[in-house]
């Protein structure tokens, strides 16, 4: 445990030392939750009901959900593909702790001071928006949304670790990165409740990882999913926990064949 919490103790000190990058990047989330919320605005203008949704729920759709998002997301694909690039990856796998182990730690470390700042930037927008945001205190259903959003945390980790694999055999894995970012931002229900798909699209995406880090989250908060389906979803997170987990495994066994230790 001392030797995990001197890792993540040594990424938070490194982060501290870019904290200009550390805040810009709040303030480019601030903005981009606006926009949502200035987007729908728009949309309801001379409306009370959108596909089910008042424009209340919706703007507490989007801040709860956007709330929901920065603590699960990770950058941990691009410091995998980093270190197997430069060959720092040789010096870790001299170590008695894990490669995935270090990571893990490290990636707590390094992103801790931001999400903590963008939690603290989400909530001074909901705090702007207090007399709109709908408020809910059912401690069962935030229990349940909080055991969701751990899961969905491990999902995530999961997949950037696998896209971060890739560099085994491309080197580079950005446009990977980005492209699966983007999948996983219109799917996660981050542009628009999933609901709003055709019926066969918005069922099939319950059954992937990406909806329990925005969209079925944010459904429990506002009442319209009950617990039974939230507890469904979380087999379904369950499920690919596993299956990703194999695939990480997989993956790293066959990369580290690949790997010649490229820099060192």
């Amino acid at each position: 445990m001392k030797t995990y919490l001197a890792i993540i103790n040594a990424y938070w000190q490194r982060a501290l030392t870019y904290r200009a990058t550390v805040i810009g990047y709040r303030f480019g989330e601030i903005g981009e939750v606006l926009v949502l919320i200035l987007m729908w605005s728009a949309i309801y203008s001379g409306r009370e009901v959108v596909q089910g949704y008042a424009l209340q729920e919706m703007i507490t759709y989007v801040l709860i959900g956007s709330f929901f998002h920065v603590i699960v997301r990770n950058w941990l694909a691009t410091v995998v593909a980093f270190d197997i690039k430069e060959g720092r990856l040789s010096m870790f796998l001299l170590r008695p702790l894990s490669y995935f182990e270090f990571v893990l730690a490290r990636e707590v470390g390094r992103i801790s001071l931001a999400t903590l700042l963008s939690v603290g930037s989400q909530a001074l927008v909901m705090v702007f928006f207090a007399k709109i945001i709908i408020v809910n205190f059912d401690a069962a259903r935030l229990a349940l949304i909080g055991v969701m959003l751990v899961l969905a945390f491990l999902n995530e980790l999961l997949i950037s670790f696998i896209v971060g694999c890739i560099a085994f055999w491309t080197d580079e894995v950005d446009g990977l990165h980005s492209t699966i970012e983007r999948i996983k931002r219109f799917f996660s229900g981050g542009y628009f409740p999933l609901s709003l798909l055709p019926p066969a699209f918005f069922g099939a995406s319950l059954y992937g990882p990406f909806a329990y880090s925005f969209f079925v989250p944010a459904q429990l908060y506002l009442g319209k999913m009950d617990a039974g389906e939230g507890l469904k979803g979380i087999v379904v997170q369950l499920a690919w926990i596993g299956m990703l987990g194999g695939a990480a495994a997989v993956t790293w066994k066959l990369g580290l064949k690949k790997y010649e230790g490229v820099g060192i």
